[in-house]
């Protein structure tokens, strides 16, 4: 078994909840399945997990103090190709920033006064694109900082779905988040030319209600999209 997965191309994906089943998704329904389904001289590796920002690929480490931050997500997988669906957790526009004392203090009341203290945050305030998980610099560090570390593991490609574009209903709801997702994209764009081993697909560009589940995480139609995407990149490794 060994020899036989040594022989094929491994390929790492990371990704928030955009990647994972639900939301209206069977597994089956999914990028990740399809692509494992239809390219079986590749071995796949997922790395997903929900509320997932680009942090993942530069603070996380083995635990043993000697780990390059991010070895979760790179060289302890050593991976051939890298697939990354990330980015909407980094830039939407929140009440309250996550790394705030005032969030952690709110979170941390009982459910129901936490309820209603949301409740006057949302009457007083509004979201913020200076209240992000990620700001714009920050991203760009992360993105460059995981780069650099893939070029010098000999990664042959990475591919970068990039940020959806929420439907109308979200834009009302959260007009600066369209703004916030053209910013990041753009960095993504920026960031990915400078390596010719990085590429960048765009299937969810068009914003339109029927690719999403809740406005912006893709249901079977949006992940078929991004398959269809992802399979024609494959298919040129």
């Amino acid at each position: 078994m060994e020899n036989e997965l040594t022989k094929k191309i491994k390929v790492l994906c990371i990704g928030d909840s955009l990647a994972l089943p639900g939301h209206g998704n069977r597994f089956e329904d999914t990028w990740f399945y399809k692509l494992q389904n239809n390219f079986p001289s590749f071995y796949f590796a997922s790395y997903f997990k929900r509320a997932t920002t680009t942090l993942v690929l530069v603070s996380e480490g083995g635990g043993d103090g000697k780990s390059p931050a991010g070895s979760d997500c790179l060289e302890f997988y050593m991976p051939d190709i890298i697939i990354i669906q990330l980015g909407i957790v980094d830039c939407s526009p929140r009440y309250l920033k996550r790394s705030s004392i005032i969030y952690k203090i709110v979170e941390r009341l009982p459910l129901k006064l936490k309820s209603f203290t949301y409740k006057v945050i949302k009457k007083i305030s509004r979201r913020s694109l200076k209240k992000a998980d990620i700001t714009p610099e920050q991203f760009h560090h992360n993105l460059k900082v995981y780069l650099n570390r893939c070029k010098n593991n000999n990664v042959k490609k990475i591919i970068f779905i990039a940020i959806c574009t929420p439907d109308e209903n979200v834009k009302q709801k959260s007009p600066d988040l369209i703004h916030a997702v053209e910013l990041y994209n753009k960095i993504i764009n920026e960031i990915s030319s400078e390596y010719s081993f990085s590429s960048v697909i765009n299937p969810l560009n068009s914003g339109e209600i029927d690719l999403y589940d809740d406005g912006y995480h893709p249901n079977s139609k949006g992940n078929n999209l991004v398959y269809v995407k992802l399979k024609d990149e494959l298919n040129f490794v």
